[in-house]
């Protein structure tokens, strides 16, 4: 051969090698962040079994519709076929790790830890015909709620005189900030230092809760410390709510949180591997598509996820795994606290377990390889309707702004 086709072939086995390079490290980031977001071990407060849901996390297990024995008939379930034996990669478990509420799981990656969380985007556009008015009510309105005096310890920073900012502060704290200031024309908006904007007050917030648990005294106080170097750089007079009553109220939300965080997972076992190519086609006519945490996703017109797919030995989709790779057993999670609409969104997600089921011959099991009735997720649906009233009752909807901060 030419030195010409040695090197076109040497190029292009480099290039070979390094998509597959590329496909093996992605895989392996979405395991390490798959295993760094699920963690803490909860009872499953849908069917009265062992507390497993998303908020504790030292297991990897995650809040699955498990069905008990003792509360359940025989007749409640259907006599599986000898020759339809459930099975699950011996490897790993067949279910997505737990959502990482301090001590439980999350679906896979979904949310990241301290990642922007779905709140109000404000768009700060310039006044004219058809534009948002900044100045409104309703806008100030929408900044002040941006952060929320149930959810935040909010930190008050006033300038003796108005103060433009060369750049804007940064905190070393495990929980989520937000800083939102009041201008010199006396308006609020999202703080960022920008030439010519000089602010009166500065509000820095930080969550007081979320999946990875309540924030701790020392925390606390370390927030506090920063706040306050800041302020003295600035010359500038900071105050602080009472903090013990803050520390009381987030310990308090953050048990009824652990309560309500519940993951579901419904298992779908085919007799045969599903071909990654079948599924991706089957999955994308029902609406679903591919995201980069390598997972297929049903979204809501905001957005915000309603149900996902994910390989039940943890193996993220990628385009590359989904034309060379078949899937022994797929589940199907519903994040309890996060979906709006939730009960009707649950019988969504179980019609579409169901059409998976009839597509790829394949059967409804929870983690314990059981198979799963109509009476028994049934009982599941009646104890969602409990959970989202006593979310109701707390004044925080599932799949609101609150919701999707807390269980992040």
């Amino acid at each position: 051969m030419s030195e010409l086709q040695i090197g076109v072939l040497i190029l292009g086995g480099a290039v070979i090698a390094l998509v597959f390079g590329f496909n093996i490290f992605q895989e392996w980031r979405f395991r390490k962040r798959t295993r760094q977001a699920f963690a803490r071990p909860h009872d499953d407060v849908l069917l009265d079994v062992p507390k497993n849901n998303v908020r504790d996390g030292v297991r990897a297990d995650r809040m699955e519709p498990v069905l008990v024995d003792a509360a359940l008939d025989d007749d409640d379930y259907d006599e599986p076929s000898a020759a339809f034996e459930p099975s699950f990669p011996p490897s790993s478990s067949p279910v997505a790790e737990p959502p990482r509420y301090g001590a439980s799981r999350a679906e896979p990656a979904l949310s990241q830890p301290l990642s922007p969380l779905e709140v109000p985007v404000i768009a700060e556009e310039e006044e004219g015909e058809g534009q948002f008015d900044m100045d409104s009510a309703d806008h100030q309105a929408l900044v002040v709620s941006m952060l929320d005096p149930s959810l935040d310890f909010i930190a008050e920073v006033v300038f003796h005189q108005p103060h433009e900012l060369a750049a804007m502060p940064r905190f070393n704290v495990g929980k989520r900030t937000q800083l939102i200031g009041r201008t010199e024309k006396g308006m609020w908006k999202v703080a960022e230092a920008l030439p010519g904007t000089r602010y009166k007050q500065i509000n820095v917030s930080m969550q007081m809760v979320d999946r990875g648990g309540a924030v701790t005294e020392q925390e606390l106080a370390g927030f506090c410390q920063q706040v306050s170097r800041f302020a003295e750089e600035h010359d500038a007079a900071v105050s602080f709510p009472q903090r013990q009553q803050k520390l009381v109220a987030a310990r308090e939300l953050d048990r009824f949180c652990a309560d309500v965080d519940v993951l579901i997972g419904i298992n779908v076992v085919p007799r045969q591997p599903i071909e990654g190519v079948r599924l991706r086609s089957f999955a994308e006519s029902a609406g679903l598509q591919l995201e980069p945490d390598g997972a297929f996703h049903y979204l809501a017109d905001s957005g915000n996820t309603l149900y996902s797919l994910v390989a039940a030995d943890q193996m993220p989709f990628t385009f590359h795994t989904l034309l060379d790779k078949s899937f022994p057993a797929l589940t199907l999670l519903f994040d309890v606290p996060r979906v709006a609409g939730g009960v009707e969104v649950f019988d969504r997600a179980v019609s579409f377990a169901h059409q998976l089921a009839a597509e790829f011959d394949a059967q409804l099991v929870d983690d314990n390889r059981r198979p799963l009735t109509d009476v028994g997720l049934s009982r599941i649906r009646d104890q969602l309707l409990h959970i989202y009233g006593s979310m109701d009752d707390r004044g925080i909807a599932p799949g609101s702004v609150a919701a999707l901060r807390l269980f992040a």
